[in-house]
């Protein structure tokens, strides 16, 4: 069989000052007519690049071809007019997009971005259809990705569609035409454990249904292992292994492709959270607390629309904890973190820190700084204007002299390993997990004694996930700081979280010790968050908890 997409001995550099920088060093791979087909590896391998080449949506201007070619169809892409290339776009690749948050304009609607979508394909392959044949087709593939409503969706806008609605848009826009291979970049990364699991199930079955050939590009491994057939380890711009998934999954050759797998938190295994005191120490408590989110008002000023984002619970976190908030998005984790860090105010119940309310333990000087936050992004968290150093120095700017200043900058970065020399750098010049460390030390300037960990390594490689949770680990250790650590994976607090809490629709359904709840789950709920977790054997598969299809359906469809 001839492949569909062959790529030989191809590389690529991009023009930078005053030279090239390679990007793409020898690459040769191929994808088969109706083949599942994973390229993994970290940020900064050639995984984009590599799916932007093939699509046609690199700046020619700012690449430079050193060598090999690209076959699509047995014609050479290289070789290919700039209309005949166009032509390729929607009809023989398309392509999923990784976040559906900035994959679309929000002031225009759903249709408009589909009806730009049809309108470029029927300009390249100069078929026409009315309006109204527009419309209707792209209804059809609105119901095909399992979309409710679809009239609803059509006339929506981006931002009244759920995370999950909006991949699934994006999915129907690369399905609006007839088309051969889907390139599907990271399209889960963005959504929960849930969401991320339809959404995968459903690419798969569109893709057997639609005879597609898939390019799965990630470095979820425990994606790879229910969508691909075959894998290619990417590192550095190099094909370093390549092979079916079961065979590379069971006996990795290369160390790279081991230390991807050594990397990865394990849902069930031997390692063990580190034991906390027998007799933990109160530090705090939420009484009966809830909050209210109020929204539209008639004419007289009265609220007609509200949201319970947190309904009333009672939940305990002990001095020393690695406590884990666990739920979907809109869950009330991030509203109830807000409250404990002073943003919002609860609707009622008490917020007791030290056995005191919050407000009152906050008017003590000592510990007006003592609850920090580390976002989830650090990119976004940074200012890109400020170097390290500036950053750092914000709350550090009461603390004596520029000379004492320089001093606990210093600290601050050998607290979190990062050499002397960052501090005269800025954001841009460094990697997601450097940056993270540096948002790790920021909140540490004000010598904090609770850190609000908030999804802080989702945005992460898996390598680069697994150090910084080391580094949260020995913080921890060295300073005696308590965390709250929210997330939806759950493989993650597996390791990382003594005590975990489970949060669904603004109610906490269970808390428990972490070895127990994983062990036992009580509610239905836990089962279905565990059971959608992607693993990487089928050991770890037959340790989730049982949970039937119709019970997991009934969950999903609820939440």
């Amino acid at each position: 069989m001839q492949p569909l997409v062959e790529i030989n001995d191809f590389s690529l550099a991009f023009r930078v000052y005053g030279g090239t920088r390679q990007v793409l060093h020898h690459l040769s791979m191929e994808i088969y007519p109706g083949e599942r087909v994973a390229l993994i590896g970290e940020s900064g391998s050639g995984k984009s690049v590599t799916s932007k080449m093939l699509m046609g949506t690199l700046n020619e201007d700012q690449i430079q071809i050193l060598g090999g070619d690209i076959h699509v169809e047995g014609q050479s892409l290289l070789n290919m007019a700039v209309n005949q290339r166009e032509g390729l776009k929607g009809t023989v690749m398309s392509m999923i997009q990784q976040d559906p948050q900035t994959s679309f304009n929000p002031v225009f609607k759903i249709s408009t971005h589909l009806n730009d979508i049809m309108q470029f394909v029927e300009r390249t392959t100069g078929v026409r259809h009315s309006k109204a044949q527009r419309k209707a087709h792209i209804c059809r593939v609105l119901e095909k990705v399992k979309l409710p409503d679809v009239e609803r969706v059509y006339h929506a806008y981006p931002w009244q569609l759920s995370g999950g609605m909006r991949q699934r848009v994006l999915i129907a826009m690369a399905l609006l035409h007839p088309t051969k291979l889907l390139i599907a970049d990271e399209p889960g990364t963005a959504l929960d454990v849930t969401t991320q699991d339809e959404i995968i199930k459903l690419i798969n079955q569109l893709v057997k249904e639609e005879q597609l050939a898939l390019l799965m590009i990630t470095h979820n491994l425990g994606v790879v292992r229910k969508t691909a057939d075959r894998v290619y380890v990417m590192q550095h711009g190099r094909i370093v292994e390549h092979g079916y998934v079961d065979t590379i999954f069971q006996s990795a050759q290369h160390s790279y492709t081991q230390r991807l797998f050594d990397s990865v938190p394990r849902l069930y295994s031997d390692e063990q959270p580190s034991k906390r005191d027998s007799k933990p120490q109160t530090l705090v408590h939420f009484v009966e607390t809830s909050k209210t989110f109020h929204g539209k008002k008639d004419w007289r000023g009265r609220v007609t629309q509200s949201v319970n984002a947190v309904k009333p619970l009672n939940l305990t976190i002990h001095h020393g904890d690695s406590f884990g908030l666990a739920g979907e998005s809109g869950s009330g984790k991030t509203t109830l973190a807000r409250m404990l860090m002073g943003i919002i105010d609860s609707s009622d119940g008490n917020i007791m820190v030290e056995s005191k309310p919050l407000a009152t333990w906050r008017a003590d000087k000592a510990n007006r700084h003592s609850i920090q936050m580390v976002h989830q992004n650090p990119a976004a968290s940074l200012n890109p204007r400020r170097t390290i150093a500036q950053t750092l120095a914000v709350p550090l700017q009461f603390i004596g002299n520029s000379k004492r200043r320089a001093q606990e900058i210093k600290r601050l970065l050998d607290l979190v390993e990062l050499p002397e020399e960052y501090a005269q750098m800025y954001p841009s010049s460094l990697s997601g997990g450097q940056k993270q460390r540096v948002a790790i030390a920021r909140a540490l300037a004000a010598n904090p004694t609770i850190m609000v960990l908030d999804e802080p390594t989702s945005a992460l490689d898996v390598s680069v996930q697994k150090s910084v949770i080391e580094l949260l680990k020995k913080l921890q250790r060295d300073l005696g700081l308590t965390y709250l650590f929210i997330s939806h994976d759950l493989s993650l607090m597996r390791h990382f979280c003594n005590r975990v809490a489970v949060m669904y629709r603004g109610e906490l359904l269970e808390v428990g010790e972490t070895q127990a709840l994983f062990a036992e789950p009580t509610h239905n709920y836990t089962r279905a968050l565990i059971r959608a977790i992607p693993v990487i054997s089928e050991d770890e598969e037959r340790h989730k908890p049982y949970l039937s299809d119709a019970d997991a359906q009934a969950v999903l469809q609820s939440a």
